[in-house]
């Protein structure tokens, strides 16, 4: 973990507070969570869907999320497949 020197610890413990506040969790239980948990736990807690929205036009195929958040295991598995295919 980076190491905050002294004058830059109030504000960053206000961001940590603030998130804490937001998600309805600590920041230890946050950082347990993995995104999906932390997807369904806001769901539930602010009774409707989450949903990401950007700020720009995004030109692509599709959802790539496919519908939930994935992990950098399931991202890592998918590109073993594609690239055992490919030789």
């Amino acid at each position: 973990m980076i190491r905050q020197r002294e004058v830059n610890t109030v504000p960053f413990t206000r961001i940590i507070e603030n998130a804490e506040k937001v998600v309805g969790l600590s920041a230890e239980e946050i950082r347990k969570y993995s995104p999906c948990e932390l997807r369904s736990h806001l769901e539930i807690k602010n009774k409707k869907k989450f949903s990401f929205k950007t700020e720009f036009p995004v030109i692509g195929r599709g959802n790539v999320l496919r519908d939930s958040i994935i992990t950098s295991e399931e991202i890592n598995k998918d590109i073993d497949k594609i690239l055992a295919h490919s030789k």
